[in-house]
């Protein structure tokens, strides 16, 4: 179904699936867990949020320049009114030796924020490691794949060097990294003007994430870590504790150890399970990280906040190179974020998905925008669009719509060297003010006029996308790369959002208390007994189930399952795979016509679904499709005289099946998809703001609301939309423009790329 790579490719679209973004005493190395089990470092809601959290990245050396670091934060809080600046803290710059510490500039920066009343974001920032560390043990740099050790260098965000850190899997780097978060911790939490930590900066394994030059992917090929004996050593403990006996191990994944210092981790395309478990064990290395890093800053500092911030997120961005699961890294904060640079970086529905994940990673726990794009994206001689006063607005409004209560963006004065020079400054080089920094006080202004009413907005959701990180890193195993996993989840949340509703994202453990009235699946291959038994229930119990083709294709042990769908679902469900076709183009494929093959193998390159119920539309087949033998289903699409999907009723509920990756062809710009899942919620769950044209989005409070709409075409539109009947009157909040509500429906002039808000009383 999915075609073997080389082991190049394997490991390399690893690299290429992943957004290049920026960010006297003798020590002894030695063996150690980073920390031990994760739990919450915090109780939810410690430390209540009072207002809402704005301002910008500020210091992060060279820049900005030190002649003027005071003034520009004193225009930042008089100005502006910004009222936090975030701090990027490398320990390369402050930790000079051993038992030697610099942070004169710190202090400066944080005495500044005290004077102005400006609350700090301070980076704990371990990815730039001292070179007097690895030159005393160069045993500790991470090794790749190929058991290449990385040398400590620079990248255009790590200008002062040392990135991408040392492998905390040694016990002397992670003591004297402790040393270093003690000292600094020391330094801020005396500092009145000391707010939160951002524990980690886009948290992920770091040398995972290519950083050379673009035109040369083939340099970063080997992007999987780490291989170091340490780390090893601590992937065969693993390995013991989950499987208890090596010859529960060899049962498993098929082999014949006879001890565990045998187990090397998969460095190539093969077999599945132990690519799963490798996998799995980054993950978790990497969240008990995170909770050192938190554990090393509570023990200094029991005031601040504990923050964190992803900016590959889980489900619509791979997961498996980068070796981060952002729900289990938000279950040890007390507040969760996301970076987003929209003008550079995805499509625009790509990053409402981002901010919708971080809303639900954060549960109950607030969640900003903790990297908003403030001017074009750098990247030497590769820029990106300048980011405009508009996209600061409209950005601003998206994020505070899906709930967030801070937004902080990346940077305020332009950055001055390396890669990054000339960009994401929301001041021009020289220090003066631009139309976007204009824009982004404004919006302060109006956002923190409504913080009564923002604070405790939360968005409602009646319907979930199902993720399982275990799928994802099935895919990648398979493959080499998540995309059909990822642009399965992108479309169907594109779908969803041009239909005007908001979307969770969860996970299998959420399914026993589900309360949505629709739940998709999207590339689910493993079927968990679990998981099975428990859609099953919510669809018994009323709801209704969207399934792709290939679910529950493997069982836990990755063996390819004799039935599918597994665990009694062929029965309740109705409906069987009996053979699925790889129908992804291939470069041959393409320079083929379907006229010149003969009918039997136009499949491949032509194949699609009928669809009759509830609407008929065509919609063109993407990474598989799969014929079905039927049996108390209805068959609602076919191929070439053969079924493709169905439609049953199994108990008070329902389930659609449809034989292939339908979300992926939405995502791809199959329109007929996008219409026919339309047609599918329009019964069951209705937007509580539409238009024609536009996207709206209410933040309902109890006596006012705010009524966001966007524009993400290409040219100004004017829409009518329909809003709930408790509405009589609405302002424009900008034009500050009035009218009253007729028979339920407003009017917005809302210019090209951009939004209006409007306050609905």
């Amino acid at each position: 179904m999915i075609a073997r790579t080389s082991r190049r490719s394997f490991l390399g679209t690893a690299a290429r699936g992943i957004a290049m973004t920026w960010g006297g005493l003798r020590l002894f190395a030695g063996s150690g867990a980073i920390a031990g089990p994760v739990s919450r470092t915090v109780p939810s809601r410690e430390v209540p949020q009072q207002l809402f959290i704005y301002g910008s990245a500020f210091y992060r050396p060279p820049n900005p320049p030190a002649g003027e670091r005071r003034s520009m934060l004193k225009a930042m809080a008089e100005k502006y009114q910004f009222n936090a600046i975030r701090i990027y803290s490398a320990w390369v710059y402050h930790h000079l030796e051993a038992n030697r510490f610099d942070f004169t500039e710190l202090e400066e920066v944080l005495g500044y924020c005290d004077e102005f009343g400006i609350r700090v974001l301070l980076g704990v920032i371990l990815e730039d490691a001292p070179y007097w560390l690895e030159a005393a043990h160069p045993e500790t740099r991470y090794v790749n794949a190929n058991g290449q050790p990385q040398r400590l260098g620079v990248t255009g965000n790590n200008v002062s060097g040392g990135w991408p850190g040392l492998c905390l899997d040694w016990t002397v780097v992670r003591e004297s990294a402790a040393q270093f978060i003690h000292e600094l911790t020391k330094v801020a939490s005396a500092h009145p003007s000391q707010y939160a930590y951002d524990c980690w900066n886009e948290a992920h394994l770091e040398p995972a994430w290519p950083r050379s030059f673009p035109q040369k992917p083939e340099d970063v090929a080997e992007v999987m870590y780490c291989y170091c004996p340490q780390t090893l050593l601590k992937f065969q403990h693993w390995l013991q504790n989950r499987y208890g006996t090596i010859e529960h191990l060899n049962e498993a994944w098929i082999r014949r150890y006879t001890q565990w210092s045998q187990i090397d981790p998969p460095r190539e395309q093969g077999t599945y399970l132990d690519w799963l478990d490798w996998r799995r064990f980054i993950i978790e290395r990497n969240t008990q990280e995170l909770g050192f890093r938190a554990s090393e800053i509570r023990s200094i500092d029991k005031r601040s906040v504990l923050e964190c911030h992803v900016f590959s997120q889980s489900a619509v961005m791979p997961i498996a190179a980068s070796g981060v699961n952002a729900w289990r890294l938000a279950e040890t904060m007390q507040v969760w974020g996301l970076s987003c640079f929209p003008r550079a970086m995805g499509s625009f529905h790509l990053n409402m998905a981002k901010l919708e994940l971080t809303r639900c990673q954060a549960g109950v726990n607030p969640f900003w925008m903790t990297e908003l794009q403030g001017g074009h994206f750098s990247n030497g001689l590769a820029p990106s669009p300048a980011m405009r006063p508009r996209d600061i607005r409209l950005w601003n409004w998206l994020a505070v719509a899906a709930g967030a209560k801070g937004i902080l963006y990346w940077a305020y004065d332009t950055e001055a060297t390396g890669t990054e020079a000339g960009g994401f400054g929301l001041l021009a080089r020289d220090g003066s003010p631009t139309e976007r920094i204009d824009e982004a006080a404004a919006d302060r202004r109006l956002i923190e006029s409504y913080w009564g009413l923002i604070k405790d907005y939360r968005p409602s959701a009646e319907l979930a996308l199902l993720f399982d990180q275990d799928n994802a890193l099935l895919n990648f195993a398979m493959a080499g790369d998540e995309d059909a996993s990822t642009k399965s989840f992108c479309g169907y949340y594109k779908a969803f959002w041009n239909y005007d509703i908001w979307v969770d994202f969860i996970e299998p453990t959420a399914l026993p208390e589900s309360r949505y009235k629709v739940i998709v699946a999207p590339w689910h291959l493993l079927g968990k007994k679990e998981t099975c038994q428990h859609l099953y229930q919510f669809v018994v119990a009323g709801g209704t189930l969207i399934l792709e083709s290939g679910f529950g294709m493997f069982d836990e042990r990755t063996f390819y399952n004799p039935i599918i769908p597994p665990h009694g679902l062929t029965e309740s469900f109705g409906y069987r795979e009996i053979e699925s076709v790889d129908v992804r183009p291939s470069i041959d494929r393409d320079k083929e016509q379907a006229e010149d093959l003969s009918p039997s193998d136009r499949i491949y390159i032509d194949a699609h679904l009928e669809l009759t119920a509830p609407i008929k539309v065509r919609v063109k087949a993407h990474t598989s499709l799969s014929r079905l033998a039927v049996g108390c289903a209805t068959v609602i699409a076919e191929y070439d005289g053969l079924p493709v999907a169905i439609h049953s009723k199994v108990g008070r509920g329902q389930v659609y099946y449809l034989g292939t990756n339908f979300g992926a062809s939405i995502e791809d710009g199959d329109l007929g998809g996008q219409d026919w899942l339309h047609a599918v919620l329009a019964p069951l769950t209705q937007p509580t703001v539409t238009a024609e044209g536009l996207r709206p989005r209410l933040i309902e409070g109890a006596h006012q609301s705010l009524l966001v709409v966007v524009n993400e075409g290409p040219e100004d539109r004017r829409s009518s939309i329909k809003v709930p009947a408790r509405y009589r009157h609405a302002t424009d909040l900008y034009a500050n423009e009035k009218q009253a509500v007729r028979e339920q429906t407003v009017t917005a002039n809302v210019p090209f790329h951009s939004l209006v808000v409007l306050l609905l009383e």
